[in-house]
Formats: C-alpha cells, structure tokens, sequence
C-alpha cells in the first residue's frame, strides 16, 4: 500500500480518535465545570475566598424603581444584603444559624422554615464544592448539550439535588468556559441570569454586570457593582439580626383590644380602620404578605404612589405601587405610619360585594400582634405578643412562617389529599394549587365549574364537594373546595404547597394568630356542628360599571341554566322585589343559597326586553 495513504488513514485514525475524546470530554458535565473553575483562577484561589463586600447600583427596569445593593459575606454561609429603593427598604442575613429578615417597616423574622432551612444547606455544601464530587449524595450534574447566551455558544449543565425542587443550568462559553447565563428555577418561579463585562479582582474574573429577569412577573433588574472586596475584614456583627424588633404599634388600653365586632360578609372578615380622619372598611388577610391601600383611596388622601412593579393575586399578576400610609388606628389600637403596597381593589370589592372595601391589613398588621378570631361571634381581639399566655383547650400547631410571610398548615382533604396549605382568611374559600391538582388527578374530578376571582382578575375553577376535611385534630364534613383549571401566574400556580385554607372550613372554628411564637392555636368555635348553605343556583352575579346587578356565568346543567338565565342578563327584581329594595348583590347572592326545592321568580332585562324566569333551587352535588 501506498506509504502516503498509511499516514493519511494514521492521520484520519488520530483524529476520530481525538474527536472522540474531546466530545466525551466536552460533554462531561464536571469536566465543564472544572474547566469553568480553572478559567475563574482555579479551585485552590475560590476556596481561599474566605469573606467579601460588594457594592453596586440596583435598577428594576420599567417600574420607576432604583436605588442601591451591598453585600457583605463570610464563607460558607454568614451573609448581610441591604437594598435600598428608597420606598422600599430591604435587609436580609443569616448569622450561621438562621436566616434572617428585615422588611420596609423594620419587622423582623427569623427564617426557620423547612424550605430555607434546605436552601441553606445547599448553599453550604454549593460553598464547599460537594457538587463537583461525581459521587455526592446530594447533588446531580447532567449535560444538557450546546446552546446560545449572549450570542455565544454555550455547554449548558444542569445542577439538581436530592433535597428539594430547585435546580439551575449554567450556560459555560465553549471557548472561555466563562458562565454567560444562569436559569434558576424553583417553585416559586423562574430567573434567568446574564453575566458580562468580567473583570479581573484579585487574579479572579469578576462579572461586573448582571442582568436578570424574573417569572412569573417578568421584573427585569440591571445590578453594577462599584466596588467588589475579597478577603477583607469584615465586622462579626453585620451577620447578626436586630437585637430588638420594631415596636410601631400601641393598644389604648393595658396591652390588649378585646370583643372589637367585624362584618363577616360572603365569607370575609371586615373591619373599620381610621386613616387620614376617614373610617372605611378593610379586610384582614392573612394571605397577604404586605398590607395595601387602593390607589384611588390613597390619592384621595394626598398619599404619593412610587414605582409600578408586578404582584401575585390569587390567580393572576396585579400591578403594585407602594406608599407611606399615614399613622391609623381601628377601636382599641394604634399603629405609626407605614410603607405599604398600593393596588386598586375598591374596584374589585364594588363589583363582587356592592361595597367599599379600601385597604388589606396583611403581615405587616398581623405580625405584630396575637389575633383572636371568633366567627361564630363576630369578634376580634388583639394582644401584645410578649404578654399574651393562651389558657385555653384548643390545639397549638407550630407553624414556622413562610419566605412568603403566611402560615401553612396541615390538612387532610377525605383522607387521601394531604399536605401543607396556606391559612388564608383573605380567602373565602378552599382552593387546591393546580400543580397539585394536577398530579393528583383533580383536574378531572368531576364539579361544577365556576369563576374564581381576586386581586389579578378571574380566572376558570371547579367547585368540588369534599367528604371530609382533617384540621388541627379536627374533622368537619361537607366543605368545598375548588380546583383551577388553568394554572395562571399567581400564588395558585405554587408548586410547594396543597392550597388554600379559606374561611368557608375556618368559619367553623375559633382562631389564635400567634406570630411571634409561629404557632396557630384552634379551638372549636359555636358553629362547628353548623351546616353552611351553599349556592344552589349554578350561576354567578357581580355589578358592572353601571351598578347593574349582571349574570357573569351560569353553569351548564344547573338550574339556573334549566331557568334559561344567559351570561350578560339584567337582575331587576327577584319575587317582585327590586335589587336595592333587596340589598344588592349580597343580599341576592343568599337568597341563592336558600333550601333546595325553593323557588324564585326573576325579573331580567335582555335585548331590549323584560323577561320573567322561574329558578327552583337544587342541590348541586346530590
């Protein structure tokens, strides 16, 4: 043979052999990753980080937002982070233990949830490299092959672990094996990273810009560092919280406000607050995780509105501005003035409740105080945390409080779906979360299907009737709980939790809301035996721009729908009464929960026309 063909078919032989190397080489994800290290100056420098302060300029693009990040650190765990927006402050830290928070009102909680409890490990063993060890029992590497960042390509790897559901992809250059881009994603969400202009610090490259987005809200944020320190002195105190919590509140009276009435209306808790010398009505909402003031109220108050950013209602994304709420007061207690969220819900309580609903007392109320909550009697009493000693029988459930500032709680739905749910009284409701839903083949049961509403807009559900529901001890029969059939951008679409505990299987009970302590104590209230009516209609009504009283949805097979009733019919009357001789919507509303078998004659205008429809009532679930 030919000596020149030989070399060539060596050559050839060599070649396929080294294309062969290098692509397994290439697709190994820790060989990537040790590449990655080694173009960062090598394991050896990073492990000799020990501590670090950061400096940078902070903008929320597109919300009017921005202001100033700093960072100091302590390998592996020890952190302090303040964000300053000016409206909006934030300080967070772990002294080694536990996790640490300071909100935009000084309020303080130490992080003892299972959840960051997890993501604090992780983050120890991410300092100590364990995910480089093909053998760890914690971590997972997987090559998930080439992609684009930055208009460069990338060998992407995703990182798993066995403790919980986050996981991250790293983007690496092909050429520099520098990271370009970084997806985090976790229950709550995703982010989407993208770091550039590198520069050298201390013989390691530093990406001096990073710019993120985040899902669902799509929030956009730019962060430049000014100033980046490695291995310089920092004080052990910054890695420790506040000595002293925030004191922003005072009873009148000795150090409780006891038997104060609320309006308990369509399954929400109502209450009288003086702000700017006007008394209105505002809900108490343990679902929220800041209080609010609507936008039109707080205009009417003189109050300026900062920023225009991206919140989670029930089911959708709302548009949130915030503010300083002004010192207000209800019958026995005083709060200071406060940073709050501004969203525009008088609307919403206008066309559901004919009412005038103008703010959400949410954690920043709650969380200062001991709250008692007796359904059966209409009453609210509050006591300072430090004093308040419980004598009762009821059941204390320890309930550590969430990265979202809510109590989740236990409770087994017709023993077989259990897990944890959010406690909500600004809920009326149950509500499962779709992905558990989802997987637990809920979205098929069969219902009636319905329109669940909330701060972010309506959104498709099922009502389904339970057998039974297991809470603190505690069984109740027969409650409802509805499923979304659309998994939507707000908090319904969390993939942590069960759902939702509302006040349709709360209402049976008597509450203590002991947030200092991070426990709920329930005790059977008056009306536990109670049988709760229902609605036997089928359909749904709500007041339109008008002040129309209007059928926004009947379900199909119902005996509304047997009546003939339409989406976009007029109530005028129900047994020759008219709507506002009635009482409005609420009132209406009840007189569709009456015992099956009853009949109601309906006046409705349609097209142009008044008809008269004959709806007699039946159960929906026998």
């Amino acid at each position: 043979m030919n000596r020149n063909i030989l070399i060539s078919m060596f050559l050839i032989i060599l070649l396929v052999i080294a294309g062969s190397l290098l692509g397994e080489s290439l697709t190994d994800p820790y060989d990537i990753l040790n590449r990655h290290y080694e173009a960062m100056g090598g394991l050896e420098k990073l492990k000799a980080q020990k501590t670090s302060h950061l400096e940078a300029n902070l903008v929320l693009e597109g919300t009017g937002l921005e202001g100033s990040f700093e960072q100091w650190s302590e390998s592996p765990i020890k952190s302090r982070q303040e964000v300053d927006l000016k409206i909006i402050t934030q300080i967070s830290g772990d002294d080694g233990e536990f996790a640490w928070s300071v909100d935009q009102n000084g309020k303080l909680q130490i992080r003892k949830d299972d959840r960051t409890q997890d993501q604090r490990r992780l983050q120890i063993l991410l300092a100590e490299y364990d995910h480089l060890n093909p053998n760890s029992e914690i971590f997972s590497l997987s090559y998930e092959g080439v992609d684009t960042a930055s208009g460069s390509d990338c060998h992407v790897v995703k990182i798993a672990n066995y403790i919980n559901q986050d996981y991250s992809k790293q983007y690496y250059d092909t050429s520099s094996f520098m990271l370009l881009k970084a997806v985090a994603v976790s229950p709550e969400g995703e982010s989407r990273t993208w770091y550039e202009d590198y520069r050298d610090v201390d013989g390691v490259p530093i990406a001096f810009v990073q710019r993120s987005i985040q899902f669902p809200s799509g929030m956009k944020s730019i962060i430049e560092f000014t100033t980046v320190e490695i291995n310089v002195p920092v004080d052990p105190e910054l890695f420790e919280p506040p000595s002293a919590d925030v004191e922003d509140f005072r009873f009148t009276n000795g150090k409780s406000a006891e038997d104060i009435p609320f309006r308990y209306i369509e399954h929400h808790i109502y209450l009288p607050v003086e702000v700017g010398g006007k008394t209105k009505l505002w809900i108490l909402d343990t679902g929220a995780s800041a209080s609010v003031i609507d936008e039109d109220f707080a205009r009417e108050l003189g109050l300026d509105l900062e920023g225009k950013v991206k919140g989670q209602g029930a089911g959708k994304l709302v548009d949130v501005s915030f503010t300083t709420l002004p010192a207000f007061s209800l019958p026995g207690l005083e709060f200071d003035e406060q940073s709050v969220a501004s969203i525009k819900i008088a609307p919403l309580f206008r066309r559901w409740l004919g009412m005038e609903v103008v703010g959400i007392l949410g954690y920043d109320f709650l969380s200062r105080v001991v709250t008692k909550v007796d359904y059966a009697n209409e009453m609210l009493s509050f006591y300072y945390p430090d004093s308040f000693s419980y004598q009762g029988d009821g059941v204390v459930v320890s309930t550590p409080i969430s990265q979202r500032n809510m109590l989740e709680l236990p409770v087994i739905v017709d023993e077989e779906y259990a897990g944890f749910w959010s406690l909500d009284l600004g809920a009326g409701g149950m509500s499962y979360h779709y992905p558990y839903a989802e997987e637990h083949g809920l979205l098929d049961a069969s219902g009636i299907d319905w329109l669940g509403h909330g701060a972010g807009g309506s959104q498709p559900i099922r009502r389904l009737q339970s057998k039974t529901m297991e809470f603190a001890g505690f069984t109740v029969k027969d409650i409802e709980a509805t499923v979304p059939l659309e998994k939507g951008e707000g908090a319904f679409g969390h993939t942590q939790l069960t759902g939702n505990i509302g006040n349709i299987l709360l209402q049976h009970f008597v509450l203590y809301l002991d947030y200092k302590h991070e426990q709920v104590i329930v005790e059977k209230g008056d009306n536990f035996d109670r049988i709760f009516p229902h609605d036997n209609s089928g359909m749904q009504l709500a007041n339109n721009e008008e002040d129309s009283l209007q059928v926004i949805f009947v379900a199909d097979g119902t005996p509304a729908s047997k009546a003939g009733f339409e989406v976009d019919d007029i109530i005028l009357a129900v047994n020759d009464g008219e709507v506002e001789d009635l009482g409005g919507i609420v009132a209406v509303n009840k007189l569709l929960r009456n015992e099956p078998g009853t009949t109601l004659t309906f006046d409705v205008a349609r097209d142009g026309e008044i008809k008269q429809l004959a709806l007699t009532l039946e159960d929906l679930f026998r």
